[in-house]
């Protein structure tokens, strides 16, 4: 018999080692934290929006309502030495009553008519009026005073501004403007126009930005 080949163990592939220490697996890659969707806080916005701007609306309209009254002939309702009650306005006062707003008092004390001069005429119907007028502070603040707060209010509704005075006026005593301290007074004219034979013809007074031209009235009985 021939002689065997000598036995030869198989050979089988080696695994690869890892290093010693490190993981046979990686750790998951942390994930980037999820953006919030913007357009879902819009409805929460607009209502924030929404509740803010009512609740000015609301301070406004009760700043604007508040603090006007009329004493007939007195000197209002805040602090005044009249005996009179003082009642909350319901239409135009007269001349010679008090109206008080904000613990400002004003007058109209008297309303006379001149004619214009060689120069300055009123409007064609119209003719030239003096309105003089008495203005308190009781407040505890500064009160900024001009002519330019009051002003002719039509019976058709028509709203006029102070005018420059004729030389048919001498009585040297316009109202102008000025800054009373607390307790402090002025009286002074205010040149207007207002149409002939309007009987209801108004005196108008704004003393504030939330007054209008119906809040403070007198009626100039022409």
């Amino acid at each position: 018999m021939g002689q065997q080949p000598p036995y030869q163990q198989p050979q089988y592939p080696q695994q690869p080692q890892q290093p010693m220490g490190y993981p046979s697996q990686l750790p998951p890659m942390p994930q980037p934290p999820k953006k919030k969707n913007f357009f879902r806080t819009i409805p929460g916005i607009v209502t924030g929006i929404i509740i803010v701007c009512c609740v000015l609306g609301g301070l406004v309209v009760a700043i604007s309502k508040g603090g006007g009254s009329t004493t007939p002939g007195g000197t209002g309702n805040n602090g005044g030495s009249s005996n009179s009650s003082s009642s909350t306005s319901r239409g135009p006062a007269k001349v010679g009553d008090t109206i008080t707003t904000d613990d400002v008092s004003c007058t109209l004390v008297s309303v006379k008519v001149i004619s214009g001069d060689e120069f300055i005429q009123p409007k064609a119907g119209n003719e030239f009026i003096v309105v003089h007028v008495k203005i308190v502070n009781k407040s505890s603040s500064e009160f900024n005073y001009n002519e330019y707060d009051f002003h002719v209010k039509s019976g058709s509704g028509n709203v006029t501004d102070a005018e420059f005075p004729p030389t048919t006026y001498t009585a040297n005593n316009l109202l102008n403007n000025g800054t009373l301290t607390e307790g402090g007074n002025v009286e002074g004219d205010i040149i207007l126009q207002a149409p002939k034979g309007d009987h209801n013809a108004d005196l108008t007074w704004t003393p504030s930005i939330f007054s209008s031209n119906t809040d403070n009235v007198w009626r100039l009985g022409l």
